[in-house]
């Protein structure tokens, strides 16, 4: 496995008036761009090349990373024209876009979110010696049932399999969350056109498209990563990574 997509076309209409005028990825933490971790994170694990979806204020990712060499990394870019598109502005619809680029199994990775210590290179490693599965996905434990509100809620039997999902419930199973790192197969896009869409959001959701694969008698494995995650919503999600870096160092 040697690509991976990143999905960092949003906005952050939730982080205003903070970096108004940025794409949601572009937030500095800790004197970096949310963006620069991500990319850091994907290198360390070993991957060279990714697919990135930009959308809103694209030119400003453009303009910073540009073809990636200077970060270790060779970026694609890909525009995601429906960013504002009421019905294909979901994140699952992003990952549509690189039907026929990426070849074999890809990491996708949310670009708004942050590491430390995780276990991302194991979850690769991992994957590629589970020869019957095609789907992976990061899952974390948490102490606060509203992280769970806030991202999507995971049921796993005791092998680690996934046996159901739901997309911010407002009564969570359990106080595991699933974060924003998956590993797919190239049956994903064929998944993700079956996805209907969110009764919630109208958009064809990640969350949904993962419980069809298992309604199907499919495997979706989840794997703990460990470590610090936090994904940036608010702008105390900002405060509180800054305090993190500040505490503990860049290297978690």
């Amino acid at each position: 496995m040697d690509t991976a997509v990143i999905l960092a076309g949003g906005r952050g209409l939730r982080l205003l008036p903070r970096g108004a005028g940025l794409p949601k990825p572009m937030l500095r933490v800790h004197n970096k761009p949310i963006l620069e971790y991500i990319v850091s994170l994907l290198v360390g694990i070993g991957f060279r090349k990714a697919y990135l979806i930009v959308g809103y204020r694209k030119e400003v990712i453009r303009d910073y990373f540009k073809d990636g060499r200077d970060f270790g990394l060779g970026i694609t870019y890909i525009e995601n024209r429906y960013i504002d598109d009421k019905k294909k502005g979901g994140l699952a619809d992003a990952v549509l876009l690189t039907e026929g680029l990426v070849e074999g199994p890809f990491m996708t990775i949310l670009g708004d979110e942050i590491y430390w210590r995780t276990r991302h290179k194991e979850m690769v490693h991992c994957f590629e010696s589970e020869l019957s599965c095609e789907t992976m996905i990061g899952i974390y434990t948490t102490d606060n049932l509203e992280d769970v509100k806030k991202n999507y809620a995971v049921k796993i039997d005791k092998e680690g399999r996934v046996k159901d999902l739901e997309e911010k419930p407002l009564t969570p199973w359990n106080n595991l969350v699933g974060c924003g790192t998956y590993i797919f197969g190239q049956s994903i896009f064929d998944y993700i056109r079956k996805t209907p869409f969110s009764s919630r959001t109208g958009r064809k959701e990640i969350a949904d498209t993962l419980r069809i694969i298992v309604e199907e008698g499919n495997i979706v494995q989840a794997f703990p990563l460990g470590g610090c995650y936090i994904n940036i919503n608010r702008p105390e999600d900002l405060q509180i990574a800054e305090e993190y870096f500040i505490r503990e160092g860049e290297d978690g």
